[in-house]
């Protein structure tokens, strides 16, 4: 049984418990990316009023980008043996790491009530039970995956990303044969709107990377960055790109309908089998909310926890999570369908902050440190990063108040002064990634990285520090 339950939480994973290879990665991203969720997004150039071929490119464009920040945080995972946020200690000292983190869990425990909801209304309708019943149900099954762990998520995700590729060639040459005689009604190209549709999409897959490592720290520790983004790389923005794309033909022939009740006119497109199509849709976003169970349990965990290494894993994470889900069952319990649509736009607008973490990270991590970080002070209040590193802090605030101008997004109702000059473009997310990682390099440039207010000299476990450079064992080429 301890082989198939994680026995780990945010402690470090030693090379001599390491499996897998880098092309799991595939799998385990892809599979997150084609939820209903992803379908629902996919709709909102639609909605915007962008032709189907811009709505389209936006989706792709926004893919292929934001896939980039996300995919360069999983070598951390391989290289450091720890989940993504713990490490951000390393740049914001063991107190300052609080606050980029509560405020990272709050946007993700905000896209789990979503994914409630969505999960209850395809239950519910696959068993015909109450949408409380289906709420319990569909919580339980996620809570069990995410108490099993990472192996078992990883599992799932391999199995659901077949079914889920089946299922979208399934629907889509259903959707074709329900396009004849639709016109695609886009209003004239916009480039402020094309904009706008694309920044929502670079936010969906910026919106992975402060979790992105807690799904590679397993990984044997040669495995290379080339391999490790790579696959992440590929998993995630083909997913997104294949079923945000469904959701924009969609949107193209039923835009009301896939908004009222995206689950039931989905599996209403294959009638013979409308039970087999709401259970893959279940699955993929029992997958995917399992991330967003498990990830915030980690980064709330490194919160409350002063050691990485004595916790007692299984039996903390199943409290833990099931707090959590019972909560925002309670949420979803609250909100209407139609909080679906607004959760996207206000993840949207907070993901302001994920940009300027983001950005801090990757520089530090690869620019200023060049991967080489003492783990176990990591892992330890009285380490060598500190109890807060106010110049970390400080630029990550500056990072997130210099997007504001430039935001535009529809919930909260809110357009800065420089996108409303612009027609209406949102590029904040580029903004607040150059400048906090210019900010954050500047300050330390000269290789000496301040370690915060409280930082011993010198105190670490050297056998546990992560030396830069290249990987200690030779790989196959990527296939």
């Amino acid at each position: 049984m301890a082989g198939v339950i994680e026995q780990d939480t945010i402690n470090h994973i030693p090379e001599d418990r390491r499996f897998g290879t880098g092309s799991s990665l595939f799998p385990f991203w892809f599979t997150a990316n084609t939820s209903v969720y992803t379908i629902v997004l996919g709709a909102v150039g639609i909605e915007l009023g962008l032709s189907l071929p811009a709505a389209i490119g936006a989706i792709v464009l926004g893919s292929v980008v934001g896939g980039v920040f996300m995919a360069f945080h999983s070598a951390q995972g391989c290289k450091l043996g720890l989940p993504q946020l713990i490490q951000g200690r390393a740049q914001f000292g063991f107190f300052g790491s609080w606050l980029p983190n509560s405020l990272i869990c709050i946007i993700f425990v905000g896209y789990m009530v979503g994914e409630n909801v969505l999960a209850s209304q395809a239950l519910s309708t696959l068993l015909h039970i109450t949408f409380n019943e289906a709420l319990a149900l569909s919580g339980f099954i996620t809570w069990l995956v995410v108490v099993c762990g990472y192996r078992v998520m990883h599992g799932v995700n391999r199995v659901v990303a077949v079914l889920a590729l089946i299922l979208f060639v399934v629907l889509l040459v259903r959707l074709i044969q329900h396009s004849a005689g639709v016109h695609d009604a886009g209003a004239p190209f916009k480039f402020s709107t094309f904009l706008l549709a694309t920044c929502i999409f670079v936010s969906g897959q910026v919106g992975w990377a402060p979790y992105v490592s807690d799904y590679s720290r397993y990984l044997p520790v040669g495995t290379s960055v080339r391999r490790s983004f790579w696959y992440t790389y590929a998993g995630s923005v083909s997913g997104a790109v294949l079923f945000a794309s469904l959701g924009a033909v969609a949107g193209v022939i039923a835009l009301a309908q896939l908004n009222l009740n995206a689950v039931g006119y989905l599996a209403g497109l294959v009638p013979a089998a409308q039970w087999l199509v709401i259970l893959v849709l279940l699955a993929s976003l029992v997958a995917g909310n399992a991330i967003n169970l498990y990830s915030p349990f980690l980064s709330g965990l490194a919160i409350v926890s002063k050691d990485g290494g004595r916790v007692p894993g299984p039996w903390v994470r199943a409290v833990g999570t099931a707090v959590i889900m019972g909560a925002t069952s309670v949420v979803a319990i609250e909100v209407s369908s139609n909080f679906i649509v607004d959760l996207g736009d206000f993840a949207t607008f907070l993901l302001c902050i994920v940009v300027s973490w983001s950005a801090i990270n990757l520089v530090d991590y690869y620019l200023v440190r060049h991967g080489s970080y003492r783990v176990a002070d990591i892992l330890l209040v009285k380490g060598r990063y500190g109890l807060v590193n106010v110049r970390a802090v400080v630029i990550f605030i500056v990072g997130v108040a210099v997007q504001i101008p430039f935001m535009n997004v529809s919930e909260p109702k809110f357009e800065g002064a420089v996108a409303k000059s612009l027609g209406g473009a949102d590029i904040s997310w580029l903004v607040g990634f150059v400048v906090a990682g210019l900010l954050y390099y500047v300050a330390n440039r000269r290789g000496s990285v301040a370690e915060g207010i409280g930082a011993p000299v010198g105190q670490g476990d050297p056998d546990l520090r992560v030396p830069a450079g290249p990987p200690v064992a030779p790989e196959a080429p990527l296939a």
